[in-house]
């Protein structure tokens, strides 16, 4: 006996208090209805409704299992909208990028997940923390971050280094040459960049790193890439980016002189996720912008 299909001739037969609507609301006929209905009773061990010619009328224990039928019922039918949305999440890879990667980038990299896996891409862009706190809870699958950070649960691909370029206020001394910038040359600008909170280990290494290459700085927290393109526009701070596309009016793009300020980045995903996408998304990171 189909238990959750007998309840539901109970509920329409009680709401419509009449055999016949409720068979045209189920789409059947009444006698396989009113069959049913006998069947879920004997089942039960209970007479649920009262029949008489003006119609039919729930009993006492009808109307005390009504509501539990409806229970049920609203139940089952979450279960099932549940279950669609698992099924539904299956067939989607859910990727994440930090913003510094740059539009270009980021659609390269969910074009070659999508290729990989056959599978329908949702991007996020979102801060190095966030994402791997995506990643290590399961709400994404992978996702491309700032190194160094603390990876808590989520596995992770091997190290890329993305080249960077400088951005300078175009009026600035150092920008005057086509040549690379020494960028002890930048001193008394700021360094536009993303603010601590979104990549702790990755911002405190940079910001040695250049006090090692005798530019020390004070870092304004830049949320975005735009923001810091727009603070490098004012002429009171540089910036280095892995984007070959940013760029701006009064900004001047430069390579630094001397050894490389690389961007690193880093695939971490989740247990589970699709094979090869992974080394997907390192080959198209190594790829030239």
């Amino acid at each position: 006996m189909d238990l959750l299909r007998h309840l539901s001739f109970f509920v329409a037969v009680a709401e419509e208090r009449h055999f016949g609507r409720a068979a045209a609301r189920l789409g059947m006929a009444q006698p396989p209805l009113s069959q049913g209905l006998r069947r879920l009773e004997t089942r039960l061990g209970v007479v649920l409704f009262d029949r008489g010619p003006g119609g039919v009328a729930p009993t006492a224990a009808g109307r005390d299992l009504l509501p539990r039928a409806r229970a049920l019922l609203e139940d089952a039918d979450a279960l099932v909208l549940a279950a669609v949305r698992h099924a539904e999440a299956a067939r989607v890879l859910r990727l994440g990028a930090v913003a510094d990667l740059g539009p270009a980038a980021t659609a390269r990299l969910a074009a070659r997940a999508a290729a990989v896996t056959g599978l329908r891409v949702a991007p996020t862009v979102a801060t190095t923390v966030a994402l791997v706190d995506a990643v290590s809870d399961g709400t994404l699958d992978v996702a491309v971050v700032a190194h160094p950070a603390v990876l808590e649960s989520a596995r992770a691909g091997p190290v890329v280094a993305l080249p960077t370029t400088l951005l300078l206020p175009a009026g600035h001394p150092a920008a005057a040459g086509p040549g690379p910038v020494v960028l002890r040359t930048l001193r008394g600008l700021e360094l536009a960049t993303a603010p601590r909170a979104h990549a702790p280990a990755a911002h405190d290494l940079l910001l040695d790193t250049l006090d090692i290459r005798g530019c020390p700085v004070t870092a304004a927290g830049a949320a975005s890439p735009s923001e810091a393109l727009a603070l490098v526009a004012t002429g009171a701070a540089f910036a280095l980016t892995p984007d070959p596309g940013l760029s701006a009016e009064g900004v001047a793009r430069r390579s630094a002189a001397g050894e490389p300020v690389p961007f690193r980045v880093r695939v971490v995903h989740r247990t589970g996720t699709p094979e090869g996408v992974v080394d997907a998304l390192v080959a198209a990171l190594r790829e030239p912008g």
